[in-house]
């Protein structure tokens, strides 16, 4: 028989879509199973997608919980933190049903309770729901639960960066990504830090822009330069250009990374709430060989680099001053209070 393994949950969202914990009282057979997959159908219409212990986890009666552990505490626990809520049917009651929507409450996740007319829905059950759905077919819940997805409050990434898709996933914050078109030429008359803090605010606009009739969301885009010997540099344009910047740089302390910041609460068109600041991080490179250096630029993850450096995975490049995700690309410590009232309202 398998061993029974964690659901896979990706902390990046499809867009427009949200990811649910489901759970029911399940019974021997298949017909909980044709059950689920109907209810499953109507959710996916919705725009949610669903994590289930019986599938994902013990695959339907075919994968074994491994000796010492258990499905609630080592899997299902696991997986309700990494969703964005919790729906159960409820049409039976069942003991695990309480737990689960017990730890969601206990977690802040929101709770949606779905159930066929006339099912006893305990009080305290009702109490810990956002909302109780009553449903005769599948079909029923489409409705309620595109609204639910529409307006459920969510973290857009206003950028296709791997670098900052990975820092929003190391920092474990599901979220969507719609990459901006905004302008990004700078205004040289201004600071770099005032030219970076301006392009990242118009990434974050653009998205407000184009997603004015959704709910409650934080926008969060970034814009950022390498700054060395006074001058400020974007990605290179060619393996030549940067082998030798870098080569410039090796031995040097004082290079910078500049990162313009631009988070945007909002519901619908109105900002609720913003921060647009440019952070700095200043770094130092090992003085590599040239063997060391045709051998970093040959990987060529430094094409897609301001100033031609990976930054975090780089045994020659150091952060000496300022935040490591200042260096990597967003300064994701500068929306934690943004991410508490985004949170505290789901």
């Amino acid at each position: 028989m398998l061993e029974a393994q964690n659901a896979q949950i990706p902390y990046e969202r499809k867009p427009g879509k949200i990811h649910s914990f489901f759970a029911l009282k399940f019974h021997e057979g298949d017909e909980d199973r044709a059950k689920v997959e109907a209810i499953e159908a109507a959710l996916n219409k919705a725009g949610i997608e669903i994590t289930l212990m019986a599938r994902d986890v013990e695959k339907w009666g075919e994968a074994k919980i491994p000796e010492g552990k258990t499905l609630m505490r080592d899997y299902a626990f696991p997986a309700m933190q990494k969703c964005d809520c919790n729906i159960i049917e409820f049409s039976e009651k069942g003991v695990g049903l309480g737990m689960n929507a017990g730890y969601c409450f206990a977690i802040g996740k929101p709770i949606y309770i779905i159930a066929k007319p006339g099912s006893d829905i305990s009080t305290t059950m009702a109490n810990v729901a956002e909302k109780v759905i009553f449903y005769d077919r599948p079909e029923d819940l489409i409705e309620p639960f595109t609204q639910i997805a529409k307006n459920f409050p969510r973290v857009i990434l206003a950028s296709s960066s791997v670098y900052r898709k990975q820092q929003m996933i190391d920092a474990e914050i599901p979220f969507e990504v719609i990459a901006s078109n905004a302008d990004e030429t700078p205004d040289t008359s201004k600071s770099f830090e005032n030219q970076l803090a301006e392009i990242a605010m118009r990434k974050a606009t653009t998205v407000l822009d184009a997603t004015r009739e959704r709910g409650l969301r934080l926008i969060l885009a970034a814009d950022q330069n390498t700054v060395f010997d006074g001058k400020m540099y974007g990605k290179p344009k060619s393996i030549e250009e940067a082998r030798a910047l870098v080569a410039k740089m090796r031995g040097r302390d004082d290079i910078y990374e500049y990162t313009g910041n631009a988070f945007l609460l909002a519901d619908g068109d109105k900002i609720l709430e913003k921060v647009n600041v440019t952070d700095i991080a200043r770094l130092a490179i090992d003085n590599i060989s040239d063997d060391e250096l045709d051998a970093y630029i040959a990987d060529g993850r430094c094409m897609s680099c301001c100033g031609s450096l990976v930054v975090g995975n780089n045994p020659f490049v150091h952060i000496i001053e300022g935040r490591k995700s200042t260096a990597k690309g967003i300064t994701l410590e500068l929306a934690d209070e943004l991410l508490k009232r985004l949170t505290n309202q789901k």
